[in-house]
């Protein structure tokens, strides 16, 4: 059945009442990738640049917001509501497609017919759109005041050049969940570093419970867990962005990414990870935590939400969330973090002002605390973060407001599917860690029109 919205003018024919996981973003990213080089993105760079949204008939600016986050699905309607409330001049009308699959050969097309809506999630496009002139600089429409209260780490994901092209709506952390009874079981300690996680895992395998659970099935999941370690061994976040947009003479041939690989080849190895990590799914390595068959999963912050729904209660109230361990001894516990969903800004609209109205009054402090508190949704921004009221959640935000986040959503192009692919091929074993550094970067310049 397709539910609307009290207050929403449109609601997408594939809609549904099931909530969508802000991981189908990364889930996605080979589709978003594919999507850089196609028509759509080409032709809306010679588009008419006086389109947009027009006005209702009663001479009302008409604000279009195209996205697939349902995660908000009982707040959208009474928040546009309250918009159009204090502002009678302008209607919000909100499209909730239901997944990125139905979402983003909508929003090409709109898009290539140069009509994109006013504000729409951007999906692994941000920059590619931004660079075309089809999203807003939000620096310059906002101000840095505004930007600065954003985690730093979903405030890079969306920035080029000096430039931002989107904001956070929802922040998306990786720790490791795991069970404490059997840690205390095994007599073992929450590891500090990778070392220790090692030592861990032989304990529990010794006692006939799996170590951590990787679920790399459909293979995104490994480039979560892999990615950070190339913060980790530089200690520079800007790195891996720097690598994904193959600027600043930085490639995926650096050897920093190199030293990552061998970090991951080294765990794996060593027995870290439950068996076949590449054929596990993110509900398969759920339940075999909450069934007591492993003792660690390492995942992102929409599990509290997964749990809650579908493991025993006892279990929900134990279960606990450790920050992934440190390169060595007294290093920085840099944890993935970036924004799953985000909102870009129409550049072209003539009711781009009216767009950046409702922009900030959803972000307004309160109320943006509210709504993701509500939706047991992370925020992006660190005074929503301080306000998280779910136990799990909160810890995990903590690790964002001490600035410990680090990128994991590979935006450039050619980077996801290359890197997805290689990285996988090394968790299986049929790949050395030099040899796949270089055949990213070999993939990715193929994928750039290079040789």
């Amino acid at each position: 059945m397709v539910q609307g919205f009290p207050g929403s003018a449109e609601t997408s024919p594939s809609s549904s009442g099931a909530g969508v996981s802000r991981r189908n973003l990364l889930r996605n990213s080979l589709l978003g990738a594919a999507a850089l080089a196609a028509p759509g993105l080409l032709s809306a760079c010679d588009a008419d640049t006086s389109t947009g949204g027009g006005t209702t008939a009663g001479g009302k600016a008409k604000v279009r917001l195209w996205h697939w986050y349902s995660q908000q699905r009982d707040q959208w309607g009474p928040l546009i509501q309250e918009f159009q409330a204090a502002h009678p001049t302008i209607v919000v009308e909100n499209r909730l497609f239901g997944d990125p699959d139905s979402y983003l050969p909508a929003l090409q097309g709109a898009v290539a017919a140069g009509d994109p809506p006013e504000i729409f999630a951007p999906h692994v496009l941000a920059i590619e759109y931004g660079k075309a002139g089809i999203s807003a600089d939000l620096r310059t429409e906002l101000g840095a005041d505004f930007l600065q209260d954003f985690f730093q780490s979903t405030n890079d994901e969306y920035t080029d050049n000096g430039k931002q092209y989107a904001l956070g709506w929802m922040a998306q952390t990786f720790g490791i969940f795991y069970d404490p009874d059997i840690f205390a079981r095994v007599k073992a300690d929450v590891p500090e570093t990778w070392e220790d996680l090692l030592t861990v895992a032989g304990k529990l395998k010794d006692a006939g419970v799996l170590p951590c659970v990787l679920s790399n099935s459909p293979g995104t999941n490994g480039l979560d867990f892999f990615l950070p370690l190339i913060t980790q061994a530089s200690d520079d976040p800007k790195l891996l962005l720097d690598i994904d947009q193959q600027r600043n003479g930085a490639k995926w041939d650096h050897p920093k990414v190199t030293e990552a690989l061998k970090k991951l080849e080294e765990l794996v190895k060593g027995g870290a990870f439950a068996p076949n990590a590449n054929g596990i799914t993110t509900p398969q390595g759920e339940t075999l935590l909450y069934t007591g068959k492993a003792a660690m999963l390492f995942m992102g912050s929409w599990v509290p939400q997964d749990f809650i729904q579908n493991a025993p209660k006892d279990f929900v109230q134990r279960y606990k969330v450790m920050q992934t361990p440190a390169w060595a001894a007294g290093k920085r516990h840099w944890c993935a973090n970036q924004a799953g969903a985000g909102f870009a800004v129409s550049q072209t609209s003539k009711n781009k002002a009216a767009a950046l109205e409702f922009v900030k009054f959803m972000y307004e402090s309160p109320r943006y605390a509210k709504i993701m508190n509500d939706s047991a949704s992370m925020p992006s921004t660190q005074t929503a973060g301080a306000q998280v009221s779910d136990p799990v959640l909160k810890e995990m935000t903590s690790w964002l407001i001490n600035g410990d986040g680090a990128p994991h959503i590979l935006f450039g192009k050619g980077s996801s599917g290359s890197a997805a692919n290689a990285v996988a091929a090394l968790i299986g074993g049929q790949a050395a860690p030099e040899e796949t550094a270089t055949k990213i970067q070999a993939d990715v310049v193929r994928a750039r029109g290079g040789n």
